[in-house]
């Protein structure tokens, strides 16, 4: 590692290791993971609280300890499974330098990675109130 902070890795055979530690520290797939595992677990908490103190009758009859181990366990799944694994499949080593989500295994893949999502205002009916509509354009880079 330089003073700058960026792990340089042997472009001959960089190995396990440094695949890993390419993938977890260069490629902020630890800090991702963690944000969205830790952004659904309040929200998921928050939908508790809210089912606790809004219904309380409906929370004491039908709420069970599993359900508050799987409100636990899913959010931090899903972190796993939407950032950690893409990250570990298209996170590359090249020419020494570390390459975070950048080898994808298809074009159609790659083509769905490099869309943009945008909102686009159109006007309907008759009274000339403004829709909102979502629109997806794929574009290659």
């Amino acid at each position: 590692m330089d003073i700058a902070g960026v792990f340089e890795y042997r472009p001959e055979n960089p190995g396990p290791a440094a695949q890993t530690l390419c993938v977890l520290v260069d490629g902020a797939s630890l800090i991702l993971f963690g944000m969205n595992g830790g952004t659904l677990s309040v929200v998921v908490i928050t939908l508790e609280r809210y089912w606790k103190i809004v219904h309380p009758i409906h929370h004491r009859k039908r709420y069970r300890r599993w359900m508050l181990r799987l409100g636990l366990a899913l959010p931090w799944l899903n972190g796993f499974a939407s950032h950690l694994l893409p990250a570990i499949g298209t996170t590359r080593i090249v020419d020494g330098v570390c390459s975070p989500m950048s080898v994808w295994p298809s074009k159609l893949l790659d083509m769905v990675r490099s869309s943009r999502h945008h909102l686009k205002f159109r006007n309907g009916g008759s009274a000339g109130k403004k829709r909102v509509t979502f629109v997806a354009e794929v574009e290659r880079l």
